[in-house]
């Protein structure tokens, strides 16, 4: 979706939805783990070498907001261990139990009595640092981390499509639903671009995209697994959302003379800032 149209759509956004409720139902997870984006292994070196420059051992991880686990196990490459923490015992249920240098925690990201002041290398978030509480969410950061430990908060855009006519048909639903969306979505659609974090020198990279080829069955996966989505079908209960969206798609599909498999990007960002070795 078009970055501007993004920046101009964030006020639509209202505060008209219980956050409490997001990402605890098991079929909300389930369909969470399969259908959202991976991120790429650029994101996860980008910030690992970002992290050597002052910690070069990476030693611990700890990823806030985690979800699934969906960037935990990205990390789990370059760090030796990768704690991932969530609200959602549901979403921490659907995370992997296979892998030896990671651990899944239900807890709060502002809340972590189990990890030592000053012994974390990487304190993260990927796509869900506009659900925490911030302020605490980063003194609880401030705490845990070593001297020269960084923090990292990363997402991505909605997506987007190169053949016109299905790039029409996805900003007209991502317009459609954004005013079901809560209030606190407004900064990850603008990027956090005026996000204040607690150290000099932030670095952020808008550069990095995530590429997808989608039927257009797994499109309206992806929508279902989005909270606007669900929002907008739980306040039009007889509309059959996601049949028309599907049938909108194939029709734009046809229209273009595309075949059933559409390639779609999402843009990535990243912040990144080393805490002062003193």
């Amino acid at each position: 979706m078009d970055t501007a149209l993004l920046f101009q759509s964030s006020h639509l956004v209202p505060g008209n939805v219980d956050k409490s409720k997001m990402f605890l139902g098991m079929d909300h997870s389930k369909v969470y783990v399969e259908h959202r984006p991976r991120y790429t292994d650029e994101l996860f070196k980008t910030i690992a070498d970002y992290c050597k420059e002052t910690n070069p051992d990476l030693n611990l991880a700890v990823d806030v907001g985690c979800g699934p686990g969906t960037s935990t196990i990205g990390l789990a490459k370059y760090f030796q261990k990768v704690i991932g923490i969530d609200i959602s015992e549901t979403q921490i249920a659907c995370a992997p139990k296979d892998i030896p240098n990671c651990e899944f925690k239900v807890g709060y990201s502002d809340k972590l009595p189990f990890i030592e002041a000053g012994t974390v290398d990487l304190f993260c978030c990927g796509s869900s640092f506009h659900w925490l509480p911030q302020k605490e969410t980063l003194a609880e950061a401030d705490r845990v981390l070593k001297p020269g430990g960084t923090i990292a908060i990363f997402g991505y855009d909605f997506p987007c499509c190169d053949i016109p006519e299905v790039e029409a048909c996805l900003q007209s639903i991502w317009t459609r639903i954004f005013s079901f969306a809560p209030k606190e979505a407004a900064p990850a659609l603008e990027r956090f671009r005026g996000l204040e974090l607690p150290y000099p020198g932030l670095i952020r990279n808008d550069e990095m995209k995530l590429q997808m080829n989608y039927t257009v069955e797994q499109n309206i996966e992806f929508l279902r697994s989005t909270r606007s989505a669900r929002a907008y079908m739980e306040a039009h209960p007889t509309q059959d959302f996601l049949g028309d969206i599907a049938e909108e798609l194939r029709q734009a599909l046809h229209t273009s003379g595309a075949g059933d498999i559409y390639s779609v990007t999402f843009n990535l960002y990243l912040l990144m800032v080393h805490k002062p070795m003193n």
